[in-house]
């Protein structure tokens, strides 16, 4: 192969095993272990908006600057396969001067039309208690955070502006099997949706990477989103503003038990149809965001299948029929 570079993740995930390439991507984690030799090896995860893959740094590596998490780097390395996976092996490393956020994934559509859509839907609630309370939880203050918050550290919508994205999906999904299912309270199925990770912009810090407030590791982005609601349900009261203790009661449930069991850390159980929808889509919304970037990393390869995922415990099938005139 004569031309070296510069590859995307996306590229170089499709080249040969024993390829020699270069290219420049984002550090987004970096560990230390010894062999059983005594000899340090450093594991990277490096990533561009194209995707993110594991990288091996052996002692033998010149590196130019210090690597570190968050950091941009230009490297030339050999593509590997180790335990099934695509790895690569780093032959030189160079610290860039560059912008991180050129190496990151971003939401599909720009965040302010993200933001007016989703202040769409509240605008079209018609229970007064319940947009009486989104309109005092999203204060100008929470709208900046919650533009700018990903929606988690890994997996899906792990990005600057993810958390609305996906918001903005749930919510959605929410809103049109609502007017499928006649026995859905719409209203309380939006504004479960719109608050049910709002808990999150307390969750995580607003960086070049997604990681944890101190907040975020000892409670949670469910307690805290239970505290924010609790909290602007009891000054509503406290300011002689109406709100019903069923509606409160229902909306806790929706916020507590949206990640659907004891196992995936929800406190409790969805116990009523709304509730159970809010989960339903939720999960579904996060394992497509998955499902659909392992077929777009992967889509160029040879092999239909992409590499056995162990966080996922599955392979991922790329190949996508579309119809086609020409095939008549």
């Amino acid at each position: 192969m004569k031309n070296k570079g510069p590859f995307t993740i996306k590229e170089i995930k499709g080249l040969p095993a024993g390829t020699q390439f270069w290219g420049k991507y984002l550090v987004k984690d970096k560990s230390i272990r010894k062999t059983r030799e005594g000899k340090n090896i450093t594991h990277l995860q490096i990533s561009d908006k194209s995707g993110e893959m594991k990288a091996v740094v052996w002692d033998s590596c010149q590196q130019a600057g210090v690597v570190e998490t968050g950091a941009v780097i230009g490297l030339l390395g050999d593509m590997g396969i180790y335990n099934q996976q695509v790895q690569v092996t780093a032959k030189r490393i160079k610290v860039l001067e560059e912008d991180p956020q050129a190496y990151m994934k971003s939401p599909d559509r720009k965040i302010q039309e993200l933001r007016r859509d989703l202040e769409a839907k509240i605008a079209s609630i018609s229970d007064p208690h319940m947009k009486k309370l989104l309109e005092r939880i999203f204060t100008s203050a929470r709208w900046e955070l919650f533009s700018k918050a990903p929606a988690a550290k890994a997996v899906h919508h792990n990005y600057i502006g993810g958390l609305i994205e996906h918001t903005l999906m749930v919510t959605e999904l929410c809103d049109r099997a609502a007017g499928l299912y006649p026995n859905i309270n719409r209203d309380l199925m939006i504004t479960g949706a719109i608050l049910h990770d709002i808990g999150k912009i307390e969750e995580f810090q607003i960086g070049v990477l997604p990681d944890y407030t101190e907040i975020g590791k000892l409670v949670g982005h469910i307690v805290l989103a239970y505290e924010l609601l609790s909290q602007e349900i009891k000054n509503m009261r406290e300011e002689g503003l109406p709100f019903p203790e069923l509606l409160e009661k229902m909306l806790k449930n929706m916020l507590l038990s949206h990640h659907g069991s004891l196992e995936f850390g929800s406190p409790v159980l969805p116990l009523f149809p709304e509730a159970l929808l809010l989960h339903a889509m939720d999960d579904l919304d996060a394992k497509l965001y998955v499902f659909f970037n392992k077929i777009e990393e992967h889509e160029d390869n040879d092999n239909p299948f992409t590499p056995y995922d162990s966080f996922h415990a599955q392979q991922f099938y790329t190949p996508r029929y579309r119809y086609s005139e020409q095939e008549e």
